[in-house]
């Protein structure tokens, strides 16, 4: 069945730690996995380290135990291949496809362990740019910090750039707020996907 893309929201994220979240973090993915599936929403993942699970976890809850629906109708999974044999012409082929399905792109986290440090996830960048090339609704979180804060302040200091109108402005700028509960993040992320419906 095809998703509406309006209505589909592709989820971007990757956490091997949650900063200042901490094990609330996978709490922050969960639930807003439940909220938007609650409001009509379809999802997209493309099962980033430390976030995919998570929503797959809350989409199986709602959507078999909840709603006692069908899986597929609302929740498309692209794990990514972890072969490094894949040219980047084929990842970023793979990420266009997964991207281009959905109206709306929330960027959560954005970061990797890497060697035996935590760096960012620079795959998350390449999905903002693309999801931005399909003129996706971008929802950066920036108060879950690494590649999303950055993607957040950038949207912030060129609003302008990115929309016609700052009916959201308030809105966007909540979703940097060092000092807002995880519910209040998920509500300004809704109150930004609805107005896009």
């Amino acid at each position: 069945m095809p998703f509406n893309k309006r209505k589909t929201v592709f989820i971007s994220g990757s956490a091997y730690e949650y900063g200042r979240f901490g094990d609330e973090g996978r709490d922050l993915i969960r639930d807003l996995t439940k909220t938007l599936l609650q409001n009509g929403f379809k999802i997209i993942t493309g099962f980033g380290n430390g976030v995919g699970n998570y929503v797959l976890e809350s989409a199986l809850d709602e959507i078999y135990l909840t709603q006692k629906e069908r899986l597929t109708d609302q929740l498309r999974v692209f794990p990514f291949p972890l072969m490094n044999g894949l040219t980047e012409n084929i990842h970023s082929t793979y990420r266009d496809d997964m991207i281009s399905q959905a109206g709306t792109a929330v960027f959560l986290f954005g970061n990797k362990l890497e060697d035996i440090s935590v760096r960012y996830a620079d795959g998350m960048k390449k999905e903002f740019d693309i999801a931005r090339s399909h003129q996706a609704l971008l929802i950066p979180v920036g108060a879950s910090g690494y590649i999303s804060e950055q993607l957040w302040k950038d949207l912030l200091d060129r609003y302008d750039d990115y929309f016609d109108s700052r009916e959201k402005f308030s809105w966007y700028q909540r979703l940097g707020d060092p000092d807002a509960r995880p519910d209040q993040l998920i509500d300004a992320i809704l109150q930004i996907a609805q107005g896009h419906e």
